[in-house]
């Protein structure tokens, strides 16, 4: 019987081109040129989809280029009968321990940002940490664990993750904006300002720079340069209503009451039920002698704000029927404001009532309290 071989030809001939391909991907990445060596392996894995340890190092490449959600996809490919839904510790846990300590950690990096971007920054930060345990202290990985502790209101911390980062060699637009962003939730606006710049300088643009520019500027009393930065991102925004109303304080500040006015008023139009907005809008037109209706203003956006979070418009109202010359009012509501809150602007309102009711020794009591001078 004649028996019938294939072409030994077609099987050097195949290994040859992975032996080329294999070759050229390590000499690239061992020249840092990533991603080269990244491009090579694609194309070797388009022809031979079955190599897991090819999928790994492209992945581990994705990783350290920062291109996560194509780490990510390598992952899933290396581990066919892998679904996203079990990428919740126990199953990738395993996976990932089975292999070298490095690829361990890329792996538990690149899970981690993604439940990150699903909006579970406490299970992306477990993850963030498994990595950092297995030595995986990267740029990529410090940012993303920077993010989430910015979620979480850790703002110290997730500034040093950035700058650790920017160490590392993570000097792109996006570190140094959310770098700019954690000084500035700090009150740091001059070194938020130089980080946003520098954010530009390297690509960032778009509403959300502009905003956060006009934000720094307008802390640092630069009234003027912050109008024009929050127009250009009112405009990119197609007239987002916080946006809208960060240009109608800058209005404000450069004495334009009556177009502040007028772009709150149309806001209001949009949405008006935002205690935000219905806030500004009260202050605006007690910069144009609208006292009343700022009055009643005041009220809606305390109701509409809750007991909770409405100490800042309860203060404004006290603070409006203060100027109206309706002082027992506002001693009142000062007194009902007391006990839900702390603040100096409180002391120095009080005292201000207590002096124009006569009552000095308790209105110097009051601004020594503002001044922070006693308990």
């Amino acid at each position: 019987m004649i028996h019938f071989w294939g072409n030994p030809w077609t099987a050097v001939a195949r290994s040859l081109h992975q032996g080329v391909f294999l070759l050229a991907a390590r000499v690239s990445e061992a020249v840092g040129a990533k991603r080269t060596a990244l491009w090579l392996l694609e194309k070797l894995l388009e022809r031979f989809p079955r190599y897991r340890r090819l999928y790994l190092w492209a992945g581990r490449l994705c990783f350290q280029l920062g291109r996560l959600e194509r780490a990510l996809r390598h992952i899933l490919a290396a581990w066919p009968r892998l679904g996203e839904e079990e990428l919740t510790g126990e199953r990738i846990g395993t996976l990932a321990g089975n292999l070298p300590r490095r690829d361990a950690a890329w792996i538990l990096a690149t899970v981690g940002d993604y439940w990150r971007r699903k909006g579970e920054v406490k299970r992306a930060l477990s993850f963030f940490d498994r990595a950092l345990a297995q030595g995986c202290a990267s740029a990529v990985l410090l940012s993303s664990r920077g993010l989430c502790l910015l979620a979480l209101g850790s703002v110290e911390e997730a500034l040093r993750n950035f700058q650790e980062a920017r160490a590392l060699g993570g000097k792109n637009a996006a570190l140094c904006f959310n770098t700019a962003v954690a000084l500035s939730r700090l009150g740091r606006y001059g070194e938020a300002l130089r980080y946003y710049e520098e954010a530009r300088r390297l690509g960032f643009g778009g509403m959300e720079l502009y905003n956060n520019l006009g934000f720094c500027l307008y802390h640092l009393h630069r009234y003027q340069e912050a109008e024009s930065h929050f127009a250009e991102a009112y405009r990119l925004s197609s007239g987002d209503i916080e946006i809208g109303s960060n240009l109608a304080a800058c209005y404000l500040k450069t004495g334009k009451a009556e177009e502040a006015l007028k772009l709150l008023e149309d806001l209001r139009q949009r949405d008006p039920r935002d205690p935000v907005l219905l806030n500004n809008l009260a202050f605006a037109l007690e910069s144009c002698g609208r006292r009343e209706e700022a009055l009643k203003l005041y009220q809606e956006a305390a109701e509409l704000a809750g007991e909770d979070k409405n100490h800042l418009y309860l203060l404004n109202l006290a603070s409006c029927l203060v100027d109206l010359g309706r002082y027992a009012e506002a001693l009142a509501l000062c007194h009902q404001l007391a006990g839900k809150m702390s603040d100096r602007r409180l002391w120095s309102l009080r005292a201000s009532i207590l002096a124009e009711l006569g009552e000095v020794s308790a209105a110097t009591e009051y601004y020594r309290r503002a001044l922070g001078l006693t308990g």
